[in-house]
């Protein structure tokens, strides 16, 4: 798979991560820095230090592509959203109940007014990243349907209006970070395309990424990872704001990733990003054999669970990943979380991280000495 300007056989990166537990203790006070680091301040010094410790944690583990890990969700993994609402003219704090499982207990933040980019969000990330590491660099947004979908409107007369101006916004930020040469992956998280596809959805995305030109584009699609639950379609057993729309109780429909492919090939990506491990029957591989990728996009593979504190091990991942290579060509597949990983304690976080690594050597070695599995139906 081609990383920046090398080739790199099953590239090893990860998703969101744990942060270190004294930076949540003391960003939850000081917050994280509102636009550009301004350097000598407690909030930039706090930062680049536990950046610091997360990149070191992910190039120990093997990782061959560093990710912004999404450090900025002090305290609570509900940051990773609420960070860019915070970065976004036209938005109130509060509103009703979000209205889908998992979030339910959290308040949609209400657009009042135009929306627009009030202050850099990942810029100023990837630039602190380009002074810590030389490695090849993903950087991730919370894309524009995902945005819309955990939002309520007093402002715009429809959710593709609302959603066509947060791409717009989003998309002045990633032009600015895709100018950076060591950037070499644009990830687009779109939780909310399994749950609820419109028919918008398509051009909300592609007008987020217009005008890149250097990094690769993927879109991360799954089911979120708020709390560490599973995710469920909304049926009339779910009612927004009562108990998370107890997953136990749940009578719903379980998710299959089918209901977004191929509807995606439609998005303008050169990576797919799924998980293979969220249903025990593995429906992504089957719905990846019935709409197979098209020629020119890739597929980044979750093969590590981010909803257990059990550590696989190498093997366990390197099963995974042969089973993956059933149905996608080897030159064409990148290996990483099933999501992020913040929910989990740091030191299971990393040692999941090395087993990823470990489990991808494992692979390579297999294909080094031709006992490898090979996909021969991913474009058939």
């Amino acid at each position: 798979m081609r990383i920046g300007s090398n080739d790199v056989f099953l590239p090893t990166m990860n998703m969101a991560y744990s942060n270190p537990k004294w930076y949540d203790f003391v960003a939850a006070g000081y917050n994280v820095p509102f636009g550009a680091l301004v350097e000598d301040t407690v909030q930039a010094e706090v930062f680049k230090d536990a950046l610091w410790g997360v990149i070191g944690d992910q190039q120990r583990a093997g990782m061959d592509v560093v990710a912004d890990a999404r450090l900025f969700a002090a305290g609570n993994y509900s940051g990773v959203v609420t960070y860019y609402y915070g970065r976004l003219a036209g938005f109130a704090p509060y509103g009703p109940n979000v209205k889908y499982p998992l979030y339910s207990t959290l308040r949609s933040p209400t657009c009042v007014g135009d929306i627009s980019r009030a202050a850099p969000m990942m810029t100023p990330i990837a630039e602190a990243l380009t002074e810590l590491t030389d490695a090849p660099l993903k950087i991730q947004w919370t894309a524009a349907g995902t945005l819309t979908g955990l939002s309520a409107d007093n402002h715009y007369g429809s959710d593709a209006e609302r959603a066509f101006a947060i791409a717009e916004a989003l998309n002045e930020d990633i032009l600015e970070v895709d100018a950076m040469d060591q950037v070499a992956i644009l990830q687009l998280d779109e939780w909310f395309w399994p749950y609820e596809y419109e028919d918008w959805s398509i051009e909300a995305f592609n007008r987020t990424v217009a005008g890149v030109r250097n990094a690769k584009v993927m879109v991360h699609l799954c089911v979120g990872n708020y709390r560490g639950g599973r995710g469920y379609r909304p049926d009339d057993t779910a009612v927004p704001g009562e108990s998370a729309f107890d997953l136990h109780a749940r009578r719903g429909e379980s998710l299959v990733y089918e209901s977004v492919l191929p509807r995606v090939y439609e998005a303008n990506i050169d990576i797919l990003n799924l998980q293979v491990i969220e249903d025990s029957d593995e429906g992504v591989l089957d719905a990846l054999r019935k709409h197979p990728l098209p020629d020119d996009i890739d597929f980044v593979c979750g093969v590590i669970d981010p909803k257990s504190t059990y550590v696989e091990t190498p093997d366990e991942v390197a099963d995974r990943i042969e089973r993956v290579l059933e149905v996608v060509p080897a030159d064409r597949l990148g290996l990483t979380t099933g999501c992020g990983l913040k929910n989990l304690p740091r030191l299971t976080a990393f040692q999941k991280l090395r087993s990823l690594a470990d489990g991808a050597a494992l692979v390579r070695l297999r294909h080094q000495l031709g006992t490898g599995t090979t996909a021969t139906t991913a474009t058939a």
